[in-house]
């Protein structure tokens, strides 16, 4: 009996190193993909030009799990000065949205207090604000040098929302 407690106690100290060990090889991997300064560059260039789209394959509610977005339509385009937001929104409302609103995030126009920056890893971080009907939204995005892209929309009446997708030149159609 006392054989079996210790033989039970050493599976389990091994079966424990063997979990840590995985956790540790698993997280210490980097992608393995360096972004080089020509990916930056053209990166930069695209900003700069104020036509592009970020198009989300993923959108990530603050309560739930992910949720997959490929073949459904939502898009952030950028053309000079204004800005195209058709994002579908998973999460809690606080308030009433009333009759016939917007189930996601719908605007066009000029929003306010539009700022191109970078962050401390030199990742371009764009931030601006709007309103759709009486509720205040304000969304942060972080383009990446391989051309992803995490926006973050934080909303006077629902719930915070993030989405990740990739960020490419906007090309409209006739």
């Amino acid at each position: 009996m006392k054989k079996m407690r210790m033989k039970n106690k050493i599976t389990l100290a091994l079966q424990g190193l063997v979990a840590i060990f995985t956790l540790a090889l698993i997280f210490s991997c980097g992608s393995g993909r360096n972004i080089n300064a020509d990916e930056n560059e053209n990166l930069q260039k695209l900003v700069q030009s104020r036509h592009f789209e970020i198009e989300n394959d993923w959108a990530a509610p603050l309560r739930g799990s992910q949720i997959n977005l490929i073949g459904n339509t939502n898009y952030i385009r950028f053309v000079n000065d204004s800005v195209m937001v058709y994002l579908p929104y998973f999460g809690v409302r606080y308030s009433g949205g009333g009759y016939n609103s917007e189930g996601g995030f719908k605007f066009e126009g000029i929003p306010e207090n539009l700022q191109f920056g970078k962050d401390k890893k030199d990742n371009t971080v764009i931030t601006f604000e709007t309103d759709q009907g009486s509720e205040n939204l304000d969304f942060r995005i972080t383009l990446y040098g391989n051309k992803n892209a995490v926006t973050n929309v934080n909303s006077s009446d629902r719930d915070a929302i993030s989405y990740r997708g990739d960020v490419h030149e906007w090309k409209e159609q006739e």
